[in-house]
């Protein structure tokens, strides 16, 4: 009779194979122990020992163990048990693990947004929250999320309205120089802690700026202070004496020339400058430390970017014609991409792992991929043709000439040295000339597929333009090329300084030194885009960044604020969540509404007397500064 039905009855039996291994088992050590037995019974003869010994050994070491009580006859039935989930896993097919994965990434979401029971509707929370960031994730994963929010803008009549834009000040004068570059970093996990001014859960965003002068300054978004000072090593002038004091120059952990470029990580915990030291510096923004330094670049460092993915990817380029791929999290170069002919003046990336750069003077832009080790070409030089009766549109695709006496040759119009470019999204990006013209592109063509030429009015004379708001400011801001034409004696630098983009939108803005931020709506066709808006801002406008946050409180909260009631007429809703949980608790969102509240979308803009690249051109009555200015609601 099998041993195992001995065992206690509610106790999980081990499973055929798993007895017939122990059997097994158990067979060999017997035969094993009768072998030692009678190898030991031999030698006990050969040198005369007794038997009765051996018989005695022999009556205990049968079978090991032979007795009921000290047999294993269950077996191990936690290995059992984990042989029983390994089969299970082993089963699961393909589409079981992917619901599985998709279970476990949704109570993830959930527990993100907090939508815990009993706080609001489930229903209306997943279909306001987590169906729309899902989606989103899902297309922008393959590049073809697309937000049309431009339009929102395009109505607005007061942007010359002063309380449109905030200037950060700080009694330490961080920049002598002028600002070259601008960016924001938001460290994820981290909140204000409740105070006289801000609402509790207001996320920390902080603006970084860096400057000619070797500087960093780290701002507070909310407050507009100053909360920490990196000062450059430059070689003391005047200025900087005045500025600093006579130590800088001193051993100290940053660039000691100009910086030309400044980009932050994704997940706001990393920010890396690169300047005319031909160095890259890594800092940490929660800590405010620096971290290392590369070397590797034989020239200036013109443009970061960091890939916009959980992994900390950073693509540099510099003016030795080389683009370098850095892994961050792990402080390491990774590869140099070779192709360019000229400087690479600004690179930009989104979340595939791929970049796109611009050649300057080889008038080119062109898109690495990584993975595949090739790169794309598009070549923004030669001659363009359009209509010569006031029209400056030219559409490079599938052009037909309508006779000599209605068109006209511009050579070089559209190419010039191109020295900005911004992606859209994966498939469309946005460059810049010295000549003002800006051109949209597709990656599946190589040439433009829109190109509007002096985009920022014809000027090449360093003296102030027409002031914001006159009748010649307001037709240069308009784009008529007869009035700019006509003022063109007190015309300023009509060159493309900077572009940024709301990503996987239609809306992008560039700057120069005419003095305008003009904002661009991208048709629906992808295929074209107009003037929607032209900000008033003097000085070269070296570097713009967007930013999505809450509104600005305009309400002081006071210690005695209950913030823990997300819903309280005392507080103001600050969290997209909150915002959510207090529009689904008044009624302000049906069972069908979209979305929530939604946020504000600010423009982050460094302003400079010089260029960033150099000094053809200087304005004296320019405050060297970085201002922010709100565009309004999404």
């Amino acid at each position: 009779m099998d041993d195992f039905f001995i065992a206690d009855p509610d106790a999980p039996l081990p499973s055929r194979n798993k007895r017939k291994r122990q059997f097994a088992e158990q067979k060999r050590a017997e035969e094993s122990a009768a072998n030692k037995r009678g190898t030991a019974k031999r030698a006990g003869r050969r040198r005369g020992e007794g038997n009765d010994d051996d018989d005695d050994n022999s009556d205990h070491e049968v079978g090991g163990a032979e007795t009921v009580d000290d047999m294993d006859l269950v077996g191990d039935r936690g290995a059992a048990l984990e042989e029983s989930e390994d089969s299970e896993a082993e089963r699961e097919s393909a589409a079981q693990r992917r619901l599985r994965l998709a279970k476990r990434y949704l109570a993830k979401v959930r527990e993100e947004a907090g939508a815990d029971d009993g706080e609001v509707d489930a229903a209306d929370l997943d279909r306001d929250i987590i169906a729309n960031r899902l989606r989103d994730e899902a297309l922008e994963a393959v590049g073809r999320l697309h937000r049309p929010i431009a339009e929102t803008f395009a109505n607005v009549e007061n942007w010359g309205d002063e309380s449109r834009v905030r200037t950060f000040k700080s009694a330490k004068k961080p920049h002598a120089l002028p600002v070259t570059a601008v960016t924001v970093a938001i460290p994820s996990g981290t909140h204000h802690v409740p105070s006289s001014t801000l609402p509790a859960g207001y996320k920390d965003t902080y603006i970084y700026s860096a400057s000619k002068d070797a500087s960093i300054a780290k701002w507070d978004f909310w407050t507009g202070k100053m909360v920490h000072l990196v000062p450059g090593g430059l070689k003391p002038t005047k200025k900087l004496v005045a500025a600093y004091g006579s130590k800088v120059g001193s051993k100290h952990a940053g660039h000691n020339e100009h910086i030309l470029a400044i980009a932050a990580s994704s997940d706001g915990q990393y920010l890396a400058t690169g300047g005319r030291d031909k160095q890259i510096n890594v800092w940490s923004v929660p800590q405010n430390k620096h971290l290392t330094t590369f070397k590797q670049h034989r020239d200036a460092v013109a443009g970061l970017a960091f890939r916009k993915a959980t992994s900390n990817q950073l693509y540099s380029a510099s003016l030795d014609r080389t683009i370098k791929v850095w892994n961050i999290d792990e402080m390491s170069y990774v590869e140099t991409l070779y192709g360019h002919q000229d400087e690479i003046t600004c690179v930009d990336t989104l979340a595939r792992e791929r970049c796109v750069t611009t050649g300057s003077r080889d008038r080119t832009v062109r898109l690495w991929k990584i993975i595949e080790e090739s790169q794309l070409i598009f070549r923004g030089g030669g001659s363009a043709t359009h209509e010569a009766a006031g029209e400056d549109l030219v559409v490079m695709d599938g052009l037909k000439k309508k006779g000599p006496a209605k068109n006209e040759k511009q050579v070089g119009m559209a190419g010039g040295s191109l020295d900005a470019v911004a992606m859209l999204d994966e498939e469309h990006f946005v460059s810049g000339s010295d000549t003002g013209a800006i051109s949209l592109w597709n990656v599946n063509r190589k040439k433009p597929l829109f190109t509007k030429l002096k985009a920022h009015g014809v000027g090449s004379k360093a003296v102030p333009g027409p002031a914001p708001g006159s009748a010649a400011g307001v037709a240069g801001a308009a784009g008529d090329d007869k009035a700019a034409d006509a003022v063109d004696s007190t015309s300023v630098c009509g060159a493309i300084t900077s572009l940024a983009t709301v990503r996987y939108s239609d809306l992008f803005a560039s700057g120069s030194g005419d003095g305008y931020i003009r904002l661009w709506k991208v048709a629906d066709s992808k295929r074209r885009f107009n003037l929607i808006a032209a900000i008033p801002m003097a000085g070269f406008i070296n570097s713009l960044t967007f930013l999505e946050a809450p509104s600005l409180p305009t309400n002081p909260v006071s210690s005695t604020t209950d913030t823990s009631n997300p819903t309280s007429s005392t507080t103001t809703p600050t969290t997209r969540l909150d915002r959510a949980r207090a529009a689904l608790a008044s009624g302000a969102l049906s069972s069908r509404s979209s979305a929530s509240q939604k946020d504000t979308l600010y423009l982050v803009v460094g302003v400079g007397q010089e260029h960033r690249l150099g000094r053809w051109w200087r304005y004296k009555g320019v405050r060297n500064a970085v201002k922010v200015v709100t565009l309004g609601n999404l």
